[in-house]
């Protein structure tokens, strides 16, 4: 199979167009003519046998009438007889030679003596449905207007009446005929019935036989009838029983015909002086009540001789098609293939190195839009060529460059004092490495290139993997994400980690830069507690020290002014206004004194705190302050009161000094499952607070951190700065 396919692929254009045509139209004409010849074989077949089954239910329709006509012959002669015999019965009564009574009498046995045919007999009916005379014991005088043919008989009087009827012995209805012959004086309908089936001696061949005989179908087709004993009825040649007859290959057709009764056969018959079988097809259908089949016959080949004279067009038209598309195909590849040629041999200069060659335009066909083609491309590759030229010198320096490049960065990877790594976007395989990294994680190479970070447990909290990568994958680039990472002896450490996305190596890749933080989160924690013990210590001062000295600088600004007003000295008011300024100075030092180291809050309240310092804050700076509260479960735990009350106390203090703000809401919502402090004010916005005071923000992230809490500042929609703390309980 290989070879063939090798065989047509290595052929010439030449051949392949001659024989392609060649082929194409030998197997459109034949495939057309193979259509044509089959759907005029279908029509032909469609057309004969719809000929035979027309001329058979004709056939049909002439026996059944020939029948009918006989058997109504028969009865109305029979029925106008017995009528004949009552008038004279009748003119005898008339002329006094007889009683009425006597001339029914002798009516009623003339009547019954009679039959017709087997079981066929006379009746009367009168016109109330009454039958006065009727063989059958027990059917006299009773009436029958419940049966439709004789409700039909009443009202017609005199003709033909076909019906089915069932005897009470019988099991099936079965076809009967009467004919009616109306005798007014006694009302008496006189009708002669018999079963239709038992005029079969009655019908005469010869009314329809010449009819049957004169059916042709092609040459020499005709029609014939037979019983279902193989007796032939009529036939144009033959007469006798056939029901043994014999087609080729012992085929008994007439056996299947005589079974069958109604279809459609095929099968091989020889007439009596012909020398060899031939294929006959009949349609036959069959009249129950005389036991006849009636068939139409015709042979096949008669019937399909003009597809003979089909079939040797078609191959002539098969003949002419060849050498017509033999010479066109020549013509026509004659002139697609030397133009071909010569632009062949234009490429073969080109492909050589020699880029100005180019080929003479001389038509407006394809051929001419190919050479056009080819010339444009000539002319756009000795284009490229130059450009190409030049593009390579450019290369070749910027490769220079890179590499250059590519050196600095592994040294500076390298040399980086942050820890770095490169792992995989894709699946967080770590590719690279360097030694400060090693250092202070305590892995080896070896152990971490090609392993996830997460798999080997370097995330202390399962949850910062996933989502460090979720960030990344949406914003492209991570800027100081505190994590906690565990080292390969298993000591916990705290680190700062920045990431963005870059391509290496022709994939996505992840480059990481870390320091580690323990000792600055150790250090900030320590600053913290020395910062809350001066601020107790300074709170404790004020409160111990500088408040009683205060309490004894009023006292005796107290007794001052009361000497001064005994003798009614106008320096009085003035040290009065003194003691006023010392008392508000008490007031605030206390209050200052609170905000620096408030009380127990788990015991005191935090709630409570919190409106003092709403309080603290409308007194001192003079701003609106307005303190919410919603939730009745108070908070147990005095650490956690302490970080969320200096966090809304820097929160506060920071909208205070720097904002500009008039107003500042304080709420605080808790509930079993969740504490919500949200700190707002409507001043110039978050930027400016983040400017002013960096370091407050970051004390103030520091402490949520502590406590496990989330904390947010942002802009608020409507202007101004909002605090969201929210901590899980």
């Amino acid at each position: 199979m290989k070879k063939i396919t090798a065989f047509f692929r290595n052929m010439r254009i030449r051949s392949k167009l001659l024989g392609g045509f060649t082929l194409i139209f030998i197997l459109a004409t034949l495939l057309g003519g193979t259509a044509i010849y089959f759907q005029v074989k279908s029509t032909i077949e469609a057309n004969i046998e719809s000929e035979l089954k027309n001329s058979t239910e004709t056939i049909l329709n002439m026996v059944k009438t020939a029948a009918g006509t006989s058997i109504k012959n028969h009865l109305r002669a029979v029925a106008e007889k017995n009528k004949q015999i009552i008038e004279a019965i009748y003119e005898d009564y008339q002329s006094g030679r007889m009683t009425e009574e006597a001339a029914k009498v002798l009516a009623k046995k003339i009547l019954l003596s009679q039959t017709i045919g087997k079981t066929g007999y006379l009746y009367c009916v009168r016109s109330d449905g009454i039958a006065p005379i009727h063989p059958r014991p027990g059917v006299a005088g009773n009436n029958f207007l419940d049966q439709w043919f004789v409700r039909e008989q009443i009202r017609l009087k005199d003709g033909y009446l076909e019906y089915d009827w069932k005897n009470p012995e019988e099991d099936h209805e079965k076809p009967k005929a009467l004919y009616m012959s109306y005798f007014e004086p006694w009302d008496w309908i006189i009708s002669a019935s018999s079963y239709r089936d038992e005029f079969k001696e009655l019908v005469n061949v010869s009314d329809f036989k010449d009819s049957i005989l004169a059916l042709l179908f092609g040459k020499t087709g005709y029609a014939y009838v037979l019983d279902s004993k193989g007796n032939l009825i009529v036939h144009p040649t033959l007469s006798g029983n056939y029901f043994d007859a014999q087609g080729r290959d012992g085929q008994f057709f007439i056996h299947e015909i005589c079974r069958l009764k109604n279809g459609k056969l095929i099968y091989s018959w020889k007439n009596p002086g012909e020398t060899a079988f031939r294929k006959k097809i009949v349609l036959f259908n069959y009249i129950p009540e005389y036991d006849w089949i009636v068939a139409c016959s015709s042979y096949l080949d008669e019937m399909y001789a003009p597809l003979n004279t089909i079939r040797n067009i078609i191959l002539l038209a098969v003949c002419v098609i060849m050498a017509l598309v033999f010479f066109l195909s020549l013509w026509i590849t004659g002139s697609v293939l030397h133009p071909l040629r010569h632009l062949m041999n234009r490429l073969s200069l080109g492909a050589s190195g020699d880029l100005s060659v180019r080929m003479p335009v001389t038509s407006k066909d394809e051929i001419g839009q190919l050479a056009g083609f080819f010339n444009k491309f000539m002319e756009t590759l000795e284009l490229y060529n130059a450009n190409l030229t030049a593009e390579i010198k450019i290369q070749k320096r910027i490769e220079t460059a890179l590499r250059l490049s590519e050196e600095m960065f592994s040294k500076a990877f390298q040399c980086s004092p942050s820890g770095m790594f490169i792992a995989s976007l894709k699946d967080g395989r770590v590719i690279n490495v360097n030694d400060s990294f090693l250092n202070f994680t305590g892995y080896t190479h070896s152990n971490i290139i090609d392993n996830d970070l997460a798999a080997l447990g370097f995330f202390q909290n399962k949850t910062d993997g996933p989502k460090l990568m979720k960030q990344l994958t949406q914003k492209r680039h991570l800027k100081n994400m505190e994590i906690k990472f565990q080292m390969a002896t298993g000591e916990n450490r705290t680190g700062l980690l920045s990431a963005e996305i870059v391509e290496l190596w022709g994939e996505e890749c992840i480059l990481a830069a870390m320091e580690d933080l323990t000792e600055s989160r150790q250090l900030e924690r320590e600053i913290l507690t020395i910062s809350e013990q001066e601020r107790q210590k300074i709170a404790m001062e004020l409160h111990d020290d500088i408040c009683p000295q205060l309490i004894g600088i009023e006292v005796m600004t107290k007794i001052l002014v009361e000497k001064l007003e005994e003798k009614a000295i106008d320096e009085a008011s003035d040290a009065f206004k003194i003691r006023q300024f010392i008392l508000d100075t008490i007031a605030k030092t206390r209050q200052l004194s609170k905000g620096l180291s408030p009380v127990n809050l788990s015991d005191h309240g935090f709630d409570l705190s919190l409106e003092e310092l709403a309080n603290y804050i409308q007194e001192v700076f003079g701003i609106v302050c307005v303190f919410k509260y919603s939730g009745g479960h108070p908070i147990r735990d005095n650490s956690v009161a302490t970080h969320l009350y200096y966090i809304a106390h820097e929160a506060v203090h920071n909208a205070a000094r720097h904002s500009n703000a008039k107003k500042i809401s304080i709420d605080l919502t808790i509930s079993p499952q969740k504490i919500t402090l949200i700190v707002r004010d409507d001043g110039r916005g978050m930027d400016t607070v983040q400017h002013a005071h960096g370091m407050g923000l970051k004390i103030m992230t520091y402490r949520a951190q502590r406590i496990g809490a989330t904390l947010n500042i942002t802009q608020h929609a409507t202007g101004g700065t909002l605090v969201r703390l929210d901590i899980e309980t």
